[in-house]
């Protein structure tokens, strides 16, 4: 063997005893950097094992690159000290074992780097394992705990669901049935009250065809001993027909005594048909009486117009309403204008004045038949009512005898003026009336019954000047 191969050789294995030093070297320098990594992994537990291997691989091949160059230098190194000593080897035998040695470093150098990238990459995840395990462990108990909380609770949840369930159901359960017997409740009652509603309007249709004498005829059998007239005075006295029926069935023990109408074709509610009957046939009751004052109340304000008709209509409206108070005077026996006053309400007394201050206004221009007509129907209110007696009777006979003589009838008229003049004292009122109602139908006649008057009347009286006027005129 020559000796440059000698050389080369040795070279070598003193390259490769320096590669083996570094190698040593690189793997307790990587043995140091890994716990401060390991620390670094703690800090950080959740990166995951490939960055770990990643991390520690880069490491790995880094350092081994660095001792690679080391050995690079070294070699060089080595190889330039045999140049030296000798120079005058050949520039060839240099080149060839140069790199034959650099092809033989980096063959071994990759080999190296690569076991000592192998060797840390599985310390490093042995350690890595480690914490990672124990995370696991702990992640797992706690996930457990966790799980069996879930557990517990949707296992509580589900027994209040199915509580609640089961109460919802028990509820409507108990709905329906309360609403079942409700409504068999309200059916039994409906039921019965159409069959009673039927029943009471069968009855209550008899009734209605029913005469007013036999209503009063079934009455008296059920011990009630009332005839029209009393009928009548009842609902004169009560307003309220409800309040009335109740006091008859009350005071004759009419409810008491069951009267069966299916038995006897009477029963109870008779009672209130018989006053609704009477009631129709009254031309005034009690029930009325609130209008009779809003009416009279009305016609104290009316003044007559040149409205003909208006006068017409309201005289024929006071006739009326006067026509029912008499009625009522007739029926209560009442012969006081004040008392009926009192039972209405109003004024009656005045009521009556203004009544016959219209008619008198009015009656001139009607029929002669009117005329007739309301001189009965004044006596008859004056024959009825004692006070409205004395204050208008003189006035409404002077009234009449007035009406007939403008409607003609002399004789009739002179005839009343005659006995008005004979029954009173005090004549100089009745003289003014009669002269006066001549004064536009006959003036010598008017002249001649107001000289007549002297022999009676003087300066002493109220009217004398006014007849005086007429004869001096």
């Amino acid at each position: 063997m020559s000796k440059k191969s000698t050389k080369a050789i040795n070279a070598k294995k003193a390259m490769k005893q320096e590669v083996k030093k570094d190698a040593k070297a690189a793997a307790v320098e990587t043995k140091a950097v890994q716990p401060v990594k390991e620390a670094e992994k703690a800090l950080k537990p959740t990166e995951t094992k490939i960055t770990v291997k990643s991390a520690a691989k880069k490491e790995a091949v880094k350092e081994a690159t660095k001792d690679n160059k080391a050995l690079k230098t070294a070699a060089k190194e080595e190889v330039k000290k045999p140049a030296a000593a000798k120079k005058a080897e050949s520039k060839a035998a240099k080149k060839e074992a140069a790199a034959a040695q650099e092809a033989n470093v980096k063959a071994d150098t990759a080999t190296k780097v690569e076991k000592a990238s192998a060797k840390a990459e599985k310390t490093a995840k042995k350690e890595t394992a480690k914490p990672a395990a124990a995370k696991t462990k702990e992640v797992k108990a706690v996930e457990k705990k966790a799980e069996a909380k879930v557990a517990k609770a949707s296992a509580k949840k589900a027994v209040a669901k199915t509580v609640d369930v089961k109460k919802e159901e028990a509820k409507k359960t108990k709905e329906a049935k309360t609403a079942v017997k409700k409504t068999a409740k309200a059916t039994k009652p409906t039921a019965k009250k159409a069959t009673a509603k039927k029943a009471d309007s069968e009855k209550l249709d008899q009734y209605a065809v029913r005469s007013l004498t036999d209503c009063i005829n079934d009455m008296k059998k059920m011990q009630v001993q009332y005839d029209y007239e009393d009928y009548y005075r009842l609902l004169l006295d009560e307003p309220d027909l409800k309040k009335l029926a109740s006091n008859i069935i009350e005071g004759n023990h009419i409810k008491e005594n069951h009267y069966d109408y299916k038995e006897l074709g009477y029963d109870m509610d008779l009672v209130a048909v018989t006053l609704e009957k009477v009631a129709e046939t009254m031309d005034v009751k009690a029930a009325d009486f609130k209008e009779y004052k809003k009416a009279i109340t009305k016609s104290l304000r009316f003044k007559m117009s040149g409205d003909a008709e208006a006068n017409a209509a309201e005289y024929l409206d006071e006739f009326k309403l006067a026509e029912k108070l008499l009625m009522i005077g007739q029926r209560k026996n009442i012969t006081d204008a004040d008392v009926l006053s009192d039972t209405i309400g109003a004024d009656v007394n005045e009521y009556f004045k203004h009544f016959f201050e219209l008619a008198y206004d009015l009656l001139p221009s009607w029929q002669y038949d009117d005329v007739k007509f309301y001189e009965n129907f004044a006596y008859a209110i004056l024959s009825q009512f004692n006070d409205l007696y004395q204050s208008e009777q003189q006035r409404i006979q002077i009234d009449v005898a007035d009406l007939y003589i403008k409607h003609g009838d002399y004789q009739l008229g002179d005839e009343m003026y005659s006995y008005i003049l004979r029954d009173n004292q005090i004549k100089d009122y009745i003289y003014y009336r009669y002269a006066s109602v001549y004064k536009d139908i006959d003036f010598n006649k008017a002249k001649s019954i107001a000289y007549s008057s002297f022999q009676y009347v003087d300066d002493r009286y109220t009217y004398y000047p006014n007849i005086l006027e007429i004869a001096n005129q």
